[in-house]
């Protein structure tokens, strides 16, 4: 059934189909140079009849992780940019120079690895300061994805996990998309379940930070909703999977 573009809400239990139009968004910046930089990446995320190659998004705790897992068990293959990120920051790789290099050794630790959840607090307290983490990261990221779809190529289907695939501008490269919904409300009451040290404040802002769920409603092929029983999502997701290797 097709969803309404103009809600908020996503019927729960139901897989949506976007085919409406409507919904002021905000401005898209388009992908970026160091996407476009590599056409033959652009070429592997393309889906052909037989071979989906989608990608997968949604806001913080809202069960993309969990969805992902499912689609793999289901058959698919799975990247997540978050994984390739940890990949091009680890002790030994440029990335972990470069975030060195920004933020200085303070981020360091005790392990030598970098210390992720006090990076995370300060890129999010200081834009200046992500947007440089971001220019020197999402190449290498970029590019190491390119390394592991260019092997993937005979996978009939394969998901792209993008947290921020609207904001980034890289939803042009892909196709379908699936976004998983859950409402701010259940957002913010799973982000202060799993992080105990997280105040009621730091979610909201949190959740501020992202687009809100209208835009990507609209821009998304298909919604899973994952607002309510996980029952309700699994069966979503068995549903909308042979949509998706049929392409």
């Amino acid at each position: 059934m097709a969803g309404d573009r103009n809600a908020d809400r996503p019927d729960q239990g139901r897989v949506q189909d976007q085919n409406q139009d409507s919904t002021e968004s905000p401005p898209n910046p388009g992908p970026p140079d160091w996407a476009l930089a590599r056409p033959e990446l652009t070429e592997r995320l393309t889906s052909r009849p037989g071979r989906s190659r989608l990608a997968l998004t949604g806001g913080a705790a809202s069960g993309k992780s969990r969805v992902a897992g499912l689609l793999e068990t289901l058959g698919a293959r799975q990247m997540d940019l978050d994984d390739l990120a940890r990949e091009v920051t680890a002790p030994g790789q440029a990335g972990f120079s470069a975030v060195l290099e920004l933020l200085g050794p303070t981020f360091l630790g005790p392990d030598g690895a970098l210390d992720r959840a006090a990076i995370g607090r300060a890129v999010f307290a200081d834009p200046e300061a992500r947007r440089g983490l971001e220019a020197a990261l999402h190449p290498l990221i970029w590019n190491l994805l390119d390394l592991k779809m260019a092997a993937l190529d005979e996978e009939p289907a394969v998901v792209v996990s993008v947290p921020l695939l609207f904001e980034t501008g890289l939803n042009a490269l892909f196709h379908p998309i699936v976004l998983v919904f859950a409402s701010p409300a259940t957002q913010k009451a799973r982000l202060l379940d799993r992080r105990p040290q997280m105040s009621p404040d730091q979610a909201e802002h949190l959740l501020e930070a992202q687009w809100p769920a209208a835009p990507k409603v609209k821009g998304a092929d298909f919604i899973i909703n994952n607002d309510g029983e996980w029952a309700m999502t699994e069966a979503q997701v068995r549903a909308l999977w042979p949509r998706l290797l049929a392409g």
